[in-house]
Order: structure tokens, then C-alpha cells, then sequence
């Protein structure tokens, strides 16, 4: 059975919350009167090899009825988690801001694209100034990242309309080489953005092919916000980072003056979260199948 995009996510949340995989492949259906091991047992199958299509509304039913069921089980930690990214592609912005305060106030540590879904969520009901607040852990969370694997330099700049971060990756993902980022982060309500210098293989091998000879490594800029990526160009010798960095952050502050903010769906309808987190906010070993264009 083909995995939906959040059928995916589900899996992946459960991976990286360090529950043990489990033998059975029951789906979760009624709890024991006092919830055990098999019970938490059957819900993790049913979220990680459903019998049914992998919906947001599947996801959504299972987790909320194991939580109803086995509240006091560690599992419930997940499952709000599981049931708040459901409820966020089933449009049901209200039931997704819930499940994340059930989650955090459960113990449950957010990822930073976690705390960014929940800053989307949390701009959908109105509740602008935890939006920010969310958005800011979400960034915040992603440089302490990098920062405690040494993985880059950070720098930061003030300008008008919020806070630009300048990203130098000291040991860049090989084939996959991100080696410099800058993100815009509004002061007020908005979405962040990324200009980013990387590898683009791909690109240099079409280009090999179309020329008839050997390409050279391909560099490139591409900008990326919540709904887009775009190439800026491509970044030749003749081009000094100094020119580079006043460029990224000149873009960046120019995106400040103008933010996105949330873009309204209709009813019912999955929320327009973020796109390509894992490329806006690159964490090297976190590579994205995309940036291999």
C-alpha cells in the first residue's frame, strides 16, 4: 500500500521519538480495561502499516482514540503529536493547536519543523503573538543544532523588519554540499525565508550531457520560503562571498518588508504548512533528495 505525505510523517515521528518497533500488525481498535503494553503495541502498528488508506482522518481517529483510552500511557506523548500534524492536513486548525499543548504539556520535546507546524496552526486560530513565539523556538531550535554540533559559524543581523542568520557549514554533507545558508525571521507576524549556496550535481551532470563533455562542479544560489524555491543563479569563481553575503542579505531584508503570512485554505482543506523545512533550516546528515537538482 502506497504511504500518503503524512502517512510518511507519521512513521518518521514515530522513528524519531525512540519508541522500539513491535511485533503485531493489528490495527488499534478497543483498549484493554487497563492499558498495557499490547496496547500501545497495536496503536504503533496502526500508525506504522495501516490496513486502511493512510488518511489524515485515519491518523487522526487512531491517535486521538488511543489517547482517549491509555491516557496515562508515555506513548500519548507521540500520539498528540501524530493527531496535531492530522489535524493540520485535515484543516482543523483548533483540534492541531490542542493536541500540540497536549503534547508539550505531556513531556513531548517538538522538533524545530514541529514547532514551525505548530506556529502555522497557531496563525490559523489567531493566536499571532504564540505563533511568533513558536516560529522563534523553531529557528532557535535549529541553530542550537548546529551549534552544539559544530557544525557551522552563526552570525546574526539586525535590520529592519527582523533578524537576518548567516549560516558558514564547516563540514558540508559530500555530493549534497550546502556550504552557506542566511534565514530571515520577521520581528512581527510572518513566515521565515532561506537563501542558500549548495552542490546542484544533477544540474551539472544535464549540463554535461547537453554539452557533450565533462561539467564542471555546478554552484548554485536558490531561495526558499514556505510556499517556493527558486534559483537565484549560479555562483561562479569570479565571485567573492563577501558579494554573496551583502546579495543574501540584501534579498532578505527587501522579504522582510513584505513577509508571508499564512495562506488561507478552504474548509476542511490541509493547512498550508511549511515546504522543504529540511532545506530552509539544513541540518548536514539531514539531506533532501530535491537539492540533488
Amino acid at each position: 500500500m502506497a504511504y500518503s505525505r503524512f502517512a510518511l510523517k507519521a512513521v518518521s515521528a514515530l522513528i524519531a521519538s525512540g519508541i522500539s518497533a513491535l511485533i503485531g500488525l493489528a490495527p488499534y481498535a478497543h483498549a484493554e480495561p487497563a492499558c498495557g503494553l499490547a496496547d500501545a503495541t497495536r496503536y504503533q502498528n496502526a500508525i506504522s502499516a495501516p490496513t486502511e488508506e493512510g488518511s489524515p482522518a485515519y491518523f487522526l481517529r487512531t491517535a486521538e482514540a488511543f489517547i482517549a483510552a491509555c491516557p496515562d500511557r508515555f506513548e500519548v506523548r507521540e500520539a498528540h503529536l501524530v493527531a496535531a500534524r492530522a489535524a493540520l492536513d485535515s484543516g482543523r486548525a483548533d483540534v492541531s493547536a490542542f493536541h500540540y499543548d497536549a503534547a508539550l504539556a505531556a513531556g513531548a520535546q517538538l522538533s524545530p519543523s514541529a514547532r514551525m507546524d505548530q506556529a502555522v496552526v497557531l496563525m490559523a486560530t489567531g493566536e499571532q503573538a504564540r505563533a511568533r513565539e513558536a516560529r522563534n523556538l523553531a529557528v532557535s531550535g535549529w541553530l542550537a543544532t548546529l551549534d552544539a554540533t559544530n557544525a557551522a559559524t552563526l552570525a546574526s543581523y539586525q535590520v529592519s523588519g527582523g533578524t537576518i542568520y548567516s549560516v558558514r557549514y564547516t563540514h558540508p554533507d559530500p555530493g549534497l554540499a550546502v556550504t552557506a545558508l542566511w534565514m530571515a525571521v520577521p520581528t512581527g507576524t510572518g513566515l521565515p525565508s532561506s537563501i542558500l549556496i549548495r552542490n546542484a550535481p544533477q544540474r551539472a551532470a544535464w549540463r554535461s550531457l547537453r554539452e557533450g563533455a565533462d561539467a564542471p562542479e555546478l554552484i548554485v544560489a536558490e531561495r526558499l520560503t514556505c510556499r517556493s524555491a527558486a534559483l537565484l543563479g549560479e555562483v561562479t569563481d569570479d565571485i567573492s562571498l563577501k558579494d554573496i553575503d551583502r546579495g543574501a542579505i540584501g534579498e532578505l531584508a527587501a522579504y522582510l518588508g513584505h513577509p508571508d503570512t499564512l495562506l488561507s485554505t478552504d474548509k476542511g482543506e490541509p493547512i498550508a504548512a511549511c515546504l522543504g523545512l529540511n532545506r530552509m533550516m539544513h541540518v548536514p546528515g539531514q539531506s533532501d533528495p530535491s537539492m540533488l537538482r
